[in-house]
């Protein structure tokens, strides 16, 4: 058996499922997004065991890696989907997920997206909005199909994580005021084709102070008591997801104090929970590998000039967020303090500012941790730049699982306009 995750064998290299990193290089070459089965079982395993005392689904948040094998594993694995795009559910389809083990969230749901979705009876949507319950309603009544719909609640909470990932606070476009949810669940009953189902919220990601989910959960468990008091049938309760890992170090995720909570909570309960983990499973057993370029300085300030850039890991350049980065094959070496920045011709193109790392030379090959949610995902052609290409280990082997398009291929998706001057 092989250590789940990324590490470093007698050489100091770093090594996935008995496989060197650099053999991999050889093969696929770079940047190279690598993911590990068998980190991301683990973290499965310890989430379904966090939450299974509960009464507690899981459905993966396609939207933090929507590879097709990644849905598919943890499909395997036993998981639903959540899903915020038609996009998404066709990916859950082709990977094996059943529609009635869908989640559909996000605010513009259109309403193409809407009667697909009700022509293949998925599970339920979690709507934002009374007006989006007018456009559901309105749909599943022409079609004379019932939509399953579950109230995303707005309970004006803030917690500490980064302002663009916070959506729990009244003042951004997610959920429903919470002094509405109340009068728009009884609205619910009156509508034909529409089958209440439960409550939901989702107060952001990277959250490691769990009282704001603490405060959330009791808020909307609040809610749904004072209903079920008043013979409205309340099922479901959908948690969402947001715990937040740790990208600078190699510590788990804080289930164990999560588990307690959610337990304190619900445990003498009669509620069937939902969970919503994207990030949490997904986001160490994946990493990016890129190829030192050249070294450049500029006044005294040093430069790493690698071939991943801000179109392959955009999260550094939008969150100021932070990738532990280390060389494949570890060496003795005086550190020294770089930027280390991509190709793209933006500024803002870099993967860390002001690190510090043993002076490297062209072709030394970098490991950015925790690569595996909100990376590749979040790719774009910037400089007509083509795809990193994507590899899976699983049970000792490589798969390539996507492909990198080529240049050639992005200008045949064009057409040319015949101008005449």
């Amino acid at each position: 058996m092989f250590p789940s995750g990324f590490y470093r064998d007698e050489n100091d290299e770093l090594n996935v499922q008995g496989i060197k990193i650099s053999d991999l290089t050889n093969r696929y070459g770079t940047p190279l997004f690598i993911y590990d089965t068998g980190l991301m079982k683990e973290r499965y395993e310890e989430f379904l065991d966090t939450v299974k005392n509960v009464n507690g689904n899981i459905h993966y948040a396609v939207k933090a890696n929507d590879s097709l094998n990644v849905i598919k594993f943890f499909g395997k694995l036993g998981s639903g989907a959540d899903i915020v795009s038609i996009g998404e559910f066709e990916k859950c389809v082709a990977a094996g997920i059943s529609p009635n083990k869908m989640i559909f969230s996000g605010v513009g749901k259109n309403k193409d997206e809407i009667e697909i979705a009700l022509r293949n009876n998925i599970l339920q949507f979690n709507i934002e909005s009374e007006e989006e319950l007018n456009d559901i309603y309105n749909i599943a009544s022409k079609l004379k199909l019932t939509a399953n719909i579950c109230l995303r609640v707005n309970p004006d909470i803030a917690p500490d994580t980064h302002k663009k990932i916070s959506t729990g606070e009244k003042e951004t476009k997610f959920g429903i005021d919470i002094d509405d949810v109340a009068r728009l669940y009884k609205r619910l009953y009156e509508l034909d084709y529409i089958n209440p189902v439960g409550l939901g919220v989702h107060i952001g990601s990277q959250i490691f102070d769990f009282s704001f989910f603490e405060k959330a959960y009791l808020d909307l468990k609040n809610i749904a008591d004072d209903l079920k008091k008043n013979g409205y049938q309340v099922p479901t309760l959908d948690l969402g997801g947001g715990i937040g890992i740790n990208y600078n170090s190699n510590k788990k995720p804080n289930f164990i104090t999560y588990k307690k909570i959610i337990s304190d909570i619900f445990l003498k309960s009669d509620y069937q929970l939902s969970f919503e983990p994207g990030r949490s499973l997904i986001a160490e057993a994946g990493v990016l590998i890129t190829k030192v370029i050249r070294n450049k300085k500029n006044k005294g300030k040093n430069f790493v000039i690698v071939d991943a850039a801000m179109n392959n890991l955009i999260r550094p350049t939008l969150y100021d967020a932070y990738h532990k980065i280390e060389l494949v094959k570890d060496k003795i070496g005086e550190e020294i303090v770089v930027d280390i920045v991509g190709p793209i011709c933006e500024t803002g193109d870099f993967i860390a500012l002001n690190r510090k790392l043993i002076e490297v030379k062209s072709d030394d090959l970098l490991t950015i941790r925790t690569a595996g949610a909100y990376a590749s995902v979040m790719k774009s052609n910037y400089n007509s730049r083509v795809d990193a290409v994507e590899i899976l280990i699983h049970d000792g082997k490589s798969y390539k699982i996507k492909q990198t398009d080529t240049i050639q291929n992005t200008i045949l998706k064009e057409k040319m306009v015949d101008f005449n001057f």
